[in-house]
C-alpha cells in the first residue's frame, strides 16, 4: 500500500470514528433531553391546581378593609366610570368602599406600613407590603394611627375614612382601596368575598 493511500486510509478512519464520537454525542444529548422533558410533565400533571402555593407556606387570607362595607363604585381596568366630583369619564382600579355601622379602616392581612402620607388629591394614605407581593393601599382617611415600619395584624384598625380625597370628594365619607400584585394593580374583588358582612 502506497504511502498516500495509508494516509487516505487514516483520514477516512478518523472521519468516521468522529462521527461516531459525534452521533454517540448526540443520542446521549436526545436522551437526557426526554428524560428531564417526561420528568417536568410527570411533576406537572401530579401537581395540585392550586400549585402557585409554595410548599410550607400558608395562603394568605384577607379581610374586608372595613366592617359591613359595602362597595359604592366598583372596580374597573378597561370599562370607563364616570367621576361626578372631576365631571369625567375615567378608569377607576380601586373600590370606593362605605360601611353603615362603623367608620373603622382595618388592615387586610398582616404586614408592614410601608408609606404613609397626606396630599390634597389622595387624602390621608396608608401602604402595606403584605406577603407573596401582594401590597394593600388606602386612600380618603383621617385619624391615621401607624407610622412607616409599623407591623399591623390582619383586622388591626389604622385609620378612619373620611372625605379628605379631593379627586372624590361628592362620594362623602368613603374608603378609596387599592391592591397590587407584585406592584400591578389588581381587582380586590379577586381577593376579598364583599358579599361576606
Amino acid at each position: 500500500m502506497s504511502k498516500i493511500q495509508e494516509n487516505v486510509t487514516m483520514d477516512k478512519s478518523r472521519k468516521n470514528t468522529i462521527r461516531t464520537i459525534a452521533y454517540a454525542i448526540l443520542v446521549a444529548f436526545a436522551i437526557i433531553l426526554s428524560t428531564t422533558l417526561i420528568a417536568v410533565n410527570v411533576n406537572k400533571s401530579s401537581a395540585p391546581s392550586n400549585a402557585s402555593i409554595a410548599v410550607g407556606t400558608t395562603p394568605i387570607t384577607y379581610v374586608a378593609p372595613m366592617e359591613n362595607a359595602s362597595v359604592v363604585k366598583d372596580f374597573s381596568n378597561k370599562e370607563l366610570q364616570y367621576n361626578d366630583t372631576l365631571k369625567q369619564w375615567e378608569i377607576h382600579k380601586a373600590l370606593d368602599i362605605t360601611s353603615d355601622t362603623s367608620n373603622n379602616v382595618l388592615a387586610i392581612a398582616n404586614g408592614t406600613v410601608t408609606n404613609v402620607y397626606t396630599n390634597y388629591l389622595e387624602g390621608g394614605v396608608i401602604e402595606i407590603t403584605h406577603n407573596n407581593g401582594i401590597k394593600s393601599v388606602y386612600k380618603s382617611l383621617e385619624d391615621i394611627s401607624v407610622k412607616n415600619g409599623d407591623y399591623v395584624n390582619a383586622g388591626d384598625v389604622i385609620a378612619s375614612v373620611s372625605s379628605s380625597m379631593a379627586r372624590e370628594l361628592n362620594t362623602g365619607n368613603h374608603l378609596h382601596f387599592e391592591m397590587f400584585e407584585n406592584d400591578l394593580s389588581v381587582n380586590p374583588n379577586n381577593y376579598i368575598d364583599f358579599s361576606n358582612k
